[in-house]
């Protein structure tokens, strides 16, 4: 399959994705509502590190952000700010949002589609960094320091 016709398709599941949780709300299920405070947690972390990457990705590259997968090539690689631990912090931050609403809403439903969320940018990312390492020579000296969605470690380093 060819690469545009990939990211069309990970583009769509990545948008249908947010729409699984209004629909979770129709069924009736068990409430989990001792959920809802980690809920508001996390959906004000996964805000916080939402803006904090996009400052940093912003302060390198004055080229708008693309929820294609594909590396823009006059693009840099983005080892800064929270990208100096993460690799791919607005992908933890869409994380973090979809389990603080699934915690919101509290039902089973809202909860598997948080998990098919983590399932999903998962995949995208790995898809990504396949292609990150085509365009960035650097790039695996960049991805043994950093985790993917958490910090490997609290070490403070100085970016590449």
């Amino acid at each position: 399959m060819e690469d545009s016709k990939k990211e069309r398709i990970i583009m769509t599941i990545q948008w249908g994705l947010w729409w699984l949780f209004p629909f979770s709300t129709f069924v009736e299920q068990v409430k989990f509502t001792f959920l809802r405070p980690y809920g508001y947690l996390l959906l004000i972390s996964g805000f916080m590190l939402f803006i904090l990457a996009n400052k940093a990705h912003g302060s390198t590259n004055k080229l708008k952000l693309s929820a294609s997968p594909k590396p823009n090539n006059s693009a840099k690689l983005v080892t800064r700010g929270v990208y100096a631990y993460v690799r791919h912090p607005i992908y933890s931050s869409f994380i973090q949002i979809s389990f603080g609403i699934a915690f919101l809403i509290g039902n089973l439903g809202s909860i598997a589609a948080a998990f098919l969320s983590l399932i999903f940018y998962d995949f995208k990312s790995r898809y990504e960094e396949k292609l990150l390492f085509k365009t960035y020579p650097d790039y695996h000296l960049y991805k043994r320091i950093t985790g993917r969605f958490i910090p490997k470690t609290l070490k403070i380093h100085d970016p590449i």
